[in-house]
């Protein structure tokens, strides 16, 4: 989607939500700010230009997002349900917001989820350690092709090589 679909598919009451968390949880905001720029900043250096398709790159930047938001987040909260429901809240969000295809979607709140499960797992390693983790979990990603099979993975999903 480019920036300009965005603007024009801007809804009033997701931008509103948007803002009112902002107040709410402006530390939590500015960590996700933080890890949003981290991981597209990683996602672009591993994955020059392909990484915003369907495919393995993709899965990757969505687990690492994950795991990034809820590693800046854990830095300011001592309550791992706190920081996991907000990286859900807003990683859900952003599908709502810029909405896909349904077999889309769905890949990328699955991948979403793993990122945030293998976030409490590896949440004391170091991002580089976790880059490595999830380099090797894209690498062992299942391509999918419809919806009913991706309840049944517990690995990083993708539908295009």
């Amino acid at each position: 989607m480019t920036k300009w679909e965005v603007i024009k598919n801007l809804n009033f009451k997701q931008t509103s939500a948007l803002f009112v968390w902002f107040l709410k949880h402006p530390i939590f905001m500015l960590a996700t700010f933080k890890a949003t720029v981290n991981t597209l900043k990683v996602a672009e250096r591993k994955f020059p230009k392909i990484h915003g398709a369907h495919n393995r790159a993709n899965a990757f930047r969505h687990a690492l997002w994950n795991v990034l938001i809820a590693k800046e987040c854990n830095k300011f909260s001592n309550s791992l349900n706190d920081v996991l429901n907000w990286t859900k809240l807003i990683t859900d969000w952003h599908e709502e917001f810029a909405p896909n295809a349904p077999l889309e979607k769905l890949m990328d709140l699955h991948n979403n989820a793993i990122g945030r499960k293998i976030f409490t797992i590896l949440k004391e390693k170091s991002t580089a350690e976790i880059i490595k983790t999830l380099i090797l979990k894209m690498n062992t990603a299942v391509k999918i092709s419809e919806i009913s099979k991706i309840e049944e993975i517990n690995n990083l999903v993708f539908l295009e090589d």
